[in-house]
């Protein structure tokens, strides 16, 4: 804080930074807060000379953290694909429970105080979404690998947070847009409707059980609370958790349709049997009234025009890729 009581220029570390998100955030900070000093993280060398970073080094988190001494950590970094999880528990561990471990740690270990916004899911709730909405009170059951390394690194968190390290986690309901990768349902299907506009796929789309019922946000909902967190001037010490979401449940059944709506040629779907699985969670709800009254946030754009976006991301990505020469021409 400075002497007149308002915060100095921020110096942010960003994780994350090449990821879904992370692209997204880096891009708005950079507009919306111009007088920050941004450390993004990530994994490409159009970044910076940390951009290979591994966060589960104990030893690199700790030489970058103080060399760089961060005022705020906005950590993003994680394995956040549910499916993958299943796959190797041991890797999104590594990540997302050592990285937060260790991110926490080496702020801890700094002189001045640290605010510690950690992107965190409504997927620690788990099995409590059976029983209706949940709030924050709610207690955590999460179901899968990476829904327990999440809840965990919360926990970690909470015993960590003090004065000099202010922790805000974030659970993150369901958000999509235009870059997210197709493990995801909604650019699974946008990406298969462009595969079909543009004949390199057969009509129809195959599809998985579409009757679960789960909370999505547009991406730029999402930037705003997170800006909206970054710009509050109050010092809240310790650790609070805020669910972030729209407010409104959809079926997985009622976005594939007005994808299908906004296609460009007839489209159809079929059910694919490899993909055909009963949810254990049928609806996924939360309450977002705590966020919301403590920063003014709340999800405003169309949902409509953001799924027209993630399609209008593809179809953009289909023409470069026949604009490109290709090999021996």
């Amino acid at each position: 804080m400075t002497a007149d009581g308002n915060r100095s220029p921020s110096r942010i570390l960003l994780t994350g930074a090449r990821g879904f998100a992370g692209r997204h955030l880096l891009a708005r900070l950079k507009k919306d807060m111009p007088d920050a000093d941004i450390l993004p993280l990530g994994r490409s060398h159009d970044l910076s000379d940390h951009d290979s970073l591994d966060i589960g080094d104990a030893a690199a988190v700790h030489r970058l953290i103080a060399r760089y001494q961060p005022t705020v950590i906005v950590h993003l970094a994680a394995l956040s694909s549910v499916g993958d999880s299943l796959k190797d528990p041991a890797a999104v561990w590594h990540v997302n429970f050592d990285g937060t471990r260790n991110l926490a740690l080496a702020a801890k270990a700094l002189d001045a105080p640290v605010r510690f916004i950690f992107a965190s899911s409504g997927e620690v709730y788990g099995e409590s979404f059976n029983h209706g909405p949940c709030d924050e009170t709610t207690p955590l059951a999460p179901r899968t690998p990476y829904a327990r390394s999440k809840a965990a690194a919360e926990y970690f968190l909470h015993d960590m947070a003090d004065e000099k390290l202010e922790v805000i986690s974030l659970r993150l309901f369901n958000h999509t847009g235009p870059g997210q990768d197709e493990r995801f349902v909604v650019p699974a299907f946008a990406a298969q409707v462009v595969n079909i506009e543009t004949g390199r796929q057969p009509n129809p789309i195959r599809v998985g059980n579409l009757d679960a019922q789960r909370d999505f946000t547009g991406i730029e909902d999402i930037l705003d609370a997170y800006l909206a967190v970054l710009a509050d001037e109050a010092d809240t010490p310790g650790f609070t958790a805020y669910n972030v979401g729209s407010g409104q449940t959809r079926s997985i059944q009622s976005i594939l349709q007005k994808l299908m709506a906004l296609a460009h040629v007839p489209v159809s779907h079929e059910p694919d049997p490899a993909r055909l699985r009963p949810s254990e969670i049928p609806v996924a709800a939360g309450s977002f009234s705590r966020f919301q009254t403590r920063y003014g946030w709340k999800a405003h754009r169309n949902f409509d025009s953001t799924l027209e976006s993630v399609l209008d991301y593809f179809r953009s990505e289909a023409g470069r890729e026949n604009a490109s020469p290709r090999p021996g021409n």
